[in-house]
């Protein structure tokens, strides 16, 4: 790809839950495209060090180990992006968590830690990370193909992931004035580790859903983040754009 287009040379990019999976891909594409990548992880240490080892020739790229659903850690990885990396260009909110159950088996702790992740996380990192992002930034929120259509055992997921579309619609008006982009993307069915341990019959049948007849890779939806991260996508925001092979 020119990285010419993209024009993602000298900007810098914050990706949460990036050691694996879709985040992953995103920073690997990112830094291959001329960023410096900030990424964060909860758990995966392993994950992050090997990235960082992976991909430090190509660019500068650090990990984080934070809980976006966590104030504290929110406000300590603020202040460390600023001393790091001195600024935010594109902030990509890609953490998440996932419960998949029947609603009446749901229960307040699952759904409490739920919608910390996917929605207060979100909210209080765009919050503290606008005021690192110069005029003319992109904020990309990841949300789901289930708020689109029905996804079974996902009603408090789909309710999390819709609660962040809205946000995208409010932040693109309240941030408009600097130029500062928002937007979702909707994956549908991906092949991560997510759905590794789903059955055989059950993965056909996810990837029958798509147009396409199969399941999309976490590089297709990195590839529309690469996109709404770059000058390309200059007079797209508060969109929701579903990147799921036609589902």
């Amino acid at each position: 790809m020119n990285t010419d287009i993209l024009k993602l040379k000298d900007k810098v990019a914050l990706v949460t839950g990036g050691s694996r999976g879709i985040g992953k891909a995103i920073v690997t594409d990112l830094i291959d495209q001329g960023a410096a990548v900030a990424f964060t992880y909860v758990s995966s240490a392993a994950k992050a060090k090997a990235l960082e080892n992976e991909l430090s020739s190509l660019g500068k790229i650090k990990g984080y180990q934070s809980n976006v659903s966590n104030l504290d850690d929110i406000n300590q990885l603020t202040q460390a992006i600023e001393i790091d990396f001195g600024k935010v260009d594109i902030l990509i909110n890609n953490a998440g968590r996932f419960v998949s159950k029947p609603f009446d088996d749901v229960t307040e702790d699952e759904f409490e830690q739920l919608f910390s992740t996917n929605v207060k996380g979100p909210f209080f990192l765009v919050q503290k990370m606008v005021k690192l992002m110069p005029e003319g930034g992109r904020i990309i929120n990841l949300s789901s193909g289930s708020t689109q259509h029905y996804v079974p055992m996902s009603s408090i997921y789909a309710a999390s992931k819709g609660a962040l579309e809205q946000f995208t619609r409010t932040w693109a008006r309240e941030l408009s004035a600097r130029k500062i982009t928002v937007n979702s993307l909707l994956p549908g069915y991906t092949a991560t580790d997510w759905v590794a341990d789903t059955p055989a019959e059950q993965m056909q049948w996810m990837a029958s859903q798509a147009a396409f007849g199969e399941l999309g890779s976490a590089e297709d939806i990195s590839r529309a983040v690469l996109f709404l991260a770059s000058d390309l996508s200059r007079w797209v925001t508060g969109q929701q754009i579903c990147v799921d092979g036609g589902l």
